[in-house]
């Protein structure tokens, strides 16, 4: 399947009548309802194949293309992936630790369309997962669970969950994994929770009552169960990015509708200066966004035993740019921005924001992300990069270099010192200034990047270790996506990305302005001159009804 297909499989979004638009989003954001007819249309053309391995019965190849696909299908409405992928992290776990009979079940159950729960978090201790409380007691066959779990997507409808319980009594060792067949067990299901966006999607609690569970339930081994978990959510990580994306192409493109139709006098609102630059900072945040994402997308399948950090950066990169992109495209709206039944989309502007503050935190909240590689950074800043590393950069960045296969076994949960994106700017940079003679303003961009990775060492070296760390891993994480723009054009000098002439820098420029100012913690209005050319390249974009993204994707409404 292509992202194409998707587009023609489920039309127009812009038709009031289809059950696959916009309005139809809307309108069942508005009763709180699942899009089963949406996920339906897409499930029976084999989209929830997508992330399921071959041996499983799947089609997954690479996890650009099914970042590409979910983004296109999720730019409608951000529930498909939800409705069709929150089995992905009990997948991944059963893919890591699984027995042959787990993963034969939790094969059969999903590629006919069934949903396994994910159950780790509980709400009296949140992201502190050290000091979950639910609890399997061994029996003579197996044990019994007693505990609650909260806010397991598809709840109320899951035919299976994937959940973590304590069997010891101290340290990340105390906890085990079992996976649980719901259809006849005497189990709990609370109420769908109500949460401000994803609306539809039950997000419910489970309860357990010395719940019986066999001894061939166990996942792995005892005390394996969060060394499986942290490895998955770096998976579910680099999904995730797609639905923010998703969110970020439907909000600018309302948006750019919009200036592009208004007049204020005699111009119209994306030629009057304020408007425009807001909209040039917003499409500035969309195409960094959109080339962290990929690279992070075939970065696990180059270095996947690095992705505790570059996983992580790059989803606070893609979140932030995301929301940054829908507040500033809130602004451009004003009052449309906030109405329910008029404006753009009638009311999908809202739905898009309160969607995105969901995904944002969807698999971890933002503080937890960087506090997740923040211990790192010492040993991980100043690292120069091999033969090998360098070879395997280019890998990730070629767009018409082939990828490895996906190995889920080569995950872990320390990069032990190396992150081979920064770590390859002094020997990538000087090669790209020699191409960069003709554009004197990318160049210095690229000579400022250099310098503040060069000087990570020093500030990590002068950090106060309570809270400096996690300030430094968010600078961490704006340099290591301008390193990655700065790759991706670099390494693709023969392709019109983002639909601009092959070699083009102007996104670049416009890209690195951005995360630079980022970087460093000011506004980027201060350099809003140099993000122009972002808002040329969207509205080009938009004309020819093509996705934002760096890789072509032509839109339904132009095919």
């Amino acid at each position: 399947m292509t992202p194409e297909e998707v587009e023609r499989l489920l039309g127009d979004p812009y038709d009031d009548t289809s059950p696959h638009g916009f309005a139809a989003a809307v309108a069942r954001d508005e009763r709180d309802a699942f899009p089963d007819e949406l996920c339906g249309a897409l499930r029976d053309a084999g989209f929830h194949l997508n992330y399921l391995p071959k041996e499983w019965g799947g089609d997954f190849e690479s996890f650009d293309r099914s970042m590409l696909l979910v983004r296109t299908a999720a730019r409608r409405d951000l529930n498909v992936m939800p409705g069709t992928m929150f089995s992905i992290t009990a997948a991944t776990c059963l893919a890591l630790h699984g027995s042959p009979e787990q993963q034969k079940y939790a094969a059969d159950l999903l590629v006919r369309g069934g949903a396994i729960g994910f159950a780790l978090s509980e709400s009296a201790h949140g992201s502190d997962l050290l000091s979950n409380a639910a609890r399997l007691e061994p029996t003579g066959d197996g044990w019994e669970l007693t505990g609650e779990k909260w806010m397991v997507g598809l709840g109320r409808s899951c035919e299976a969950v994937y959940l973590v319980a304590r069997t010891g009594e101290r340290g990340p060792g105390a906890f085990s994994a079992v996976l649980l067949d719901l259809t006849g067990g005497d189990v709990e299901r609370g109420p769908a929770v109500p949460v401000g966006g994803m609306r539809g999607i039950d997000f419910a609690h489970l309860r357990f009552g010395r719940f019986p569970v066999p001894a061939n339930a166990l996942v792995g081994h005892e005390g394996q169960a969060l060394e499986s978990v942290m490895k998955a959510q770096q998976v579910v990580r680099v999904m995730s990015m797609a639905g923010s994306l998703g969110c970020a192409d439907t909000a600018l493109r309302l948006t750019l509708d919009f200036a592009a139709g208004r007049r204020v006098g005699r111009r119209t609102v994306v030629e009057s200066p304020h408007p425009r630059r807001e909209l040039a900072l917003s499409s500035a945040a969309l195409l960094a966004a959109d080339v962290t994402a990929l690279a992070a997308a075939r970065g696990i399948h180059v270095a996947p035993e690095v992705f505790s950090v570059w996983g992580c950066a790059a989803k606070h990169v893609v979140a932030e740019s995301v929301e940054e992109l829908i507040r500033r495209c809130g602004t451009v709206l004003a009052t449309r921005a906030v109405l329910r039944t008029e404006g753009p989309g009638g009311g999908l502007f809202q739905k898009l924001q309160r969607d995105a503050a969901v995904v944002r935190v969807v698999d971890t909240s933002a503080l937890a992300n960087l506090r997740s590689y923040a211990a790192q950074l010492p040993a991980l800043v100043g690292a120069t990069a091999s033969d090998d590393s360098l070879r395997r950069v280019r890998t990730v960045f070629d767009l018409r270099a082939p990828l490895p296969s996906y190995v889920p076994e080569r995950l872990d949960l320390n990069a032990r010192g190396h992150d081979p994106v920064t770590a390859a700017l002094g020997s990538i940079a000087p090669k790209a200034l020699v191409r960069l003679t003709g554009d004197q303003g990318a160049a210095h961009l690229v000579t400022r990047l250099v310098s503040a990775v060069a000087s990570l060492p020093a500030e990590v070296e002068a950090a106060d270790r309570r809270t400096g760390l996690v300030d430094l891993a968010e600078r961490f994480a704006w340099l290591h996506a301008a390193a990655c723009c700065l790759y991706l054009w670099w390494a693709n000098p023969e392709e019109a990305l983002f639909g601009t002439p092959p070699g083009s820098s102007a996104w670049l420029g416009a890209c690195l302005a951005h995360l630079l100012a980022r970087a460093d913690g000011v506004d980027p209005r201060g350099d809003a001159a140099a993000q122009l050319p972002a808002l040329d390249v969207t509205a080009d974009l938009r004309e020819r009804g093509r996705l934002f993204s760096a890789l072509p994707v032509q839109l339904a409404s132009d095919l």
